[in-house]
């Protein structure tokens, strides 16, 4: 699936368009995203608010190492 992203850097919103030639019929917003969708429920637009604690905090999640189990004796 080919995508386009871009950043707004002033109003702090990642978009990550899906399907460039789809005609928005709806969207939902659950927390800082916001899906656009066709009427069809195929997504078209997908947009991240508040997109710089958004990175982070899924780098941050991505770096975590958990401790390994220690093994039974």
């Amino acid at each position: 699936m080919k995508y386009k992203m871009r950043y707004d850097r002033e109003d702090d919103i990642l978009m990550i368009w899906f399907d460039q030639k789809g005609q928005v019929d709806h969207a939902e917003q659950v927390g800082q995203t916001i899906l656009h969708m066709t009427d069809q429920g195929s997504p078209i637009l997908l947009e991240i608010l508040d997109a710089q604690d958004f990175v982070m905090e899924v780098v941050r999640a991505a770096i975590v190492v958990e401790p390994a189990e220690a093994p039974a004796p």
